[in-house]
């Protein structure tokens, strides 16, 4: 995976195959050829995007982060984290895409390794209780799998990972 980069998005670099982009969701196909520029132009996100070097630096993937909140009422009442405020920090994965070509692979994971150590960053800064974000039905399992719980049920499913996990998946992953 050495031929792989994670930059951040620049707004007036012109990406090989950003127009062209399929992670195979129709929606977030449409933000990349759309709407990630105007968003990051704007500063109403940040965005990272993956490079394949292999392919004169092809878009092949990328994430966004929003700062958000959360109201500690969405919870389901079984699932409500003890010790929140009212209102929760957080930082909000608005978009993760990763190309067809390259899912399956771990790489997704290692994208959301990257989300993690820039929300532990986050939380050094400013306050932040941890990760949401909305999640469609085909990727429910995956976020779980990383310790996602579902806040309520809904469609897309609203997500949330705690800053506590995020650490602990921090010290027990190799550099």
């Amino acid at each position: 995976m050495t031929h792989l980069r994670l930059e951040k998005f620049d707004t007036s670099k012109n990406y090989i195959g950003m127009k062209t982009f399929d992670c195979g969701n129709e929606m977030i196909n449409a933000f990349v050829q759309k709407s990630l520029k105007k968003r990051v132009k704007k500063h109403l996100s940040h965005a990272y995007v993956l490079l394949d070097k292999d392919e004169n630096e092809r878009f092949v993937g990328f994430y966004t982060l929003d700062s958000f909140s959360i109201a500690r009422d969405d919870f389901d009442s079984n699932k409500q984290p003890s010790g929140l405020p009212p209102v929760i920090p957080v930082v909000k994965l608005s978009m993760l895409g990763l190309d067809r070509s390259m899912q399956g692979q771990g790489i997704g994971k290692r994208l959301l390794k990257d989300v993690f150590l820039k929300v532990y960053q986050i939380s050094q800064l400013a306050g932040c209780a941890g990760v949401y974000l909305l999640a469609e039905k085909d990727a429910v399992s995956f976020y779980r799998s990383l310790g996602f719980i579902g806040i309520k049920a809904d469609n897309p499913l609203p997500m949330f990972l705690n800053i506590e996990i995020i650490l602990d998946f921090l010290k027990n992953v190799k550099p």
